[in-house]
């Protein structure tokens, strides 16, 4: 089986899909940092915040006309140029020597505890005092104001200043901090970097979406497409997926009933009759493809033998919701039994039958290899129309290979969006090396928007079944983590998963 390679096209729908369902798997990441990006601003801006509060206050400039300045008769005119000068002069004035003389003397210290500046309108002085603290602004104002008219003297001459608008003392910074926004800010980018890795992951998620990626990964005819399956909320009795439910969705139906229509001509162009049915690993659908299936042809009056072939656990009998003592492979083969007519427990109002038993084996290896097994697969062959076998996952054990020799041909099913290509194709190609003749793929659990099957999820409250048998009694091989998958794939799962 060789890999046909094609070149890769965009589809939109296939990445939004990817990314829906890679996002409840990896949602940490986005909120990861999404906490990491906004907390680490929020720290970084609250220890950096210095807060700055300003204040000022206005004074009339008079300048002194009998000093040894010549002035002008315009008063106007003196007082402004007066007013120009001194803030012109402010700051030299007040790192003086005769400025820091009079600090020192009068508050013991040799600089402002603010930053205090000054600037003229026309005859006025506005002077504004910026610092850390209120009181300190306050104060660095008081004391330059009484400070600069006395050192200003012996560099400009006598002058005076008259109070206009006194200051006051302020009650909230002039920089308020934004602890708020910036946090909100930098935590949106931070999510939207995570969500962007996301999306990165649905990008380089390679699965199998659609028939033609499965029949260019395998190979083989696509036999059909099994849409997802929903129960309605008010289907409490009977959730059991199986033909015989009332309950079962129309659309189901008819996916089986297509798929055993392309099965049969496949069946007559190989004059095939043993069918074994496996996937890569749990939980993609193969019992419950196997069980319809099987049902779908006893509809048609053929006489069917569906056989399990897990003998680690046997299920089917449980799906079929049969619970008296039965005989299956293990018993028949341990035993030495060749009565195989009273093994098969046969379905109420069906012409299928059943070899599920109730005992498991711990090597199934020693019975697979037997020649019993080879003996059970002849009287089977000769007293059923169609033999459907169920297997494990060929993925995960050599059961199916070991199978493989005593059956006619392979039915391959591949749950959409659930299992790597690569994995996929590993596994295929291992069956394939038993010289296996493979009669086709089945595509389980589809939806609308990626299979283009015309099957989608229900707008109407519906509940989804799951048989939660599972493989989690013993195998201890670890699937989900091999195959990237979690248990919220599991939990998540539609009706068809065993």
């Amino acid at each position: 089986m060789e890999q046909q390679k094609k070149p890769s096209e965009f589809n939109l729908s296939v990445f939004w899909h990817n990314i829906m369902r890679t996002l409840p798997r990896l949602i940490w990441i986005p909120l990861l940092l999404c906490l990491l990006t906004g907390g680490y601003r929020y720290y970084k801006v609250r220890r950096s915040y210095e807060p700055s509060y300003r204040t000022y206050a206005v004074y009339r400039v008079s300048a002194n006309r009998s000093g040894n300045i010549e002035f002008n008769n315009y008063t106007y005119y003196l007082d402004s140029n007066a007013a120009n000068t001194l803030a012109v002069t402010y700051s030299h004035i007040m790192s003086s020597d005769s400025a820091l003389t009079l600090m020192r003397e009068k508050y013991g210290i040799s600089s402002l505890p603010a930053s205090v500046s000054c600037r003229s309108e026309a005859t006025m002085l506005i002077f504004t005092s910026k610092a850390a603290t209120p009181q300190d602004a306050y104060d660095g104002l008081q004391m330059a104001t009484e400070i600069f008219p006395e050192a200003g003297v012996e560099i400009l001459g006598s002058f005076s200043l008259e109070v206009f608008d006194e200051a006051e003392m302020p009650t909230t910074p002039i920089n308020p901090p934004d602890f708020a926004g910036t946090t909100i800010r930098w935590a949106l980018l931070g999510l939207a970097a995570g969500l962007a890795i996301v999306a990165l992951f649905a990008w380089f998620r390679k699965t199998v979406h659609n028939s033609e990626d499965l029949r260019e990964l395998l190979n083989v005819p696509c036999l059909g497409l099994l849409p997802q399956v929903r129960f309605k909320a008010r289907t409490k009795a009977n959730r059991a997926v199986l033909l015989t439910n009332p309950h079962l969705d129309e659309s189901y139906t008819e996916a089986i009933r297509a798929v055993r229509f392309q099965l049969r001509k496949e069946l007559e162009n190989r004059h095939a009759k043993i069918i074994m049915i496996t996937s890569t690993i749990p939980g993609e659908g193969k019992s419950t493809l196997s069980s319809n299936l099987a049902l779908s042809l006893a509809e048609q009056g053929s006489r069917v033998t569906l056989v399990d072939c897990d003998l680690r656990k046997q299920t089917v009998k449980d799906l079929f919701g049969i619970t008296t003592p039965t005989r299956g492979l293990v018993e028949l083969i341990a035993e030495h039994d060749n009565d195989l007519e009273s093994a098969l427990t046969p379905v109420e109002g069906t012409t299928l039958c059943l070899l599920s038993g109730d005992k498991i084996a711990e090597q199934p290896q020693n019975f697979l290899s037997s020649p019993r097994l080879q003996s059970i697969m002849n009287m089977l062959r000769q007293d059923a129309d169609y033999v459907i076998v169920d297997t494990p996952p060929c993925g995960l054990l050599s059961d199916a290979a070991s199978l493989s020799q005593w059956v006619d041909g392979v039915i391959y099913v591949v749950r959409q969006d659930y299992v790597s290509r690569a994995s996929v194709l590993d596994s295929a190609n291992t069956l394939n090396g038993m010289d296996v003749r493979f009669l086709g793929c089945v595509l389980n659990q589809t939806a609308r928007s990626t299979s283009a099957s015309g099957y989608g999820y229900s707008s109407r409250k519906s509940y989804a079944y799951g048989h939660g048998y599972g493989y989690g009694y013993g195998y201890g091989y670890g699937y989900a983590k091999k195959y990237g998958k979690n248990s919220r794939d599991q939990e998540d799962s539609d009706s068809n998963t065993k």
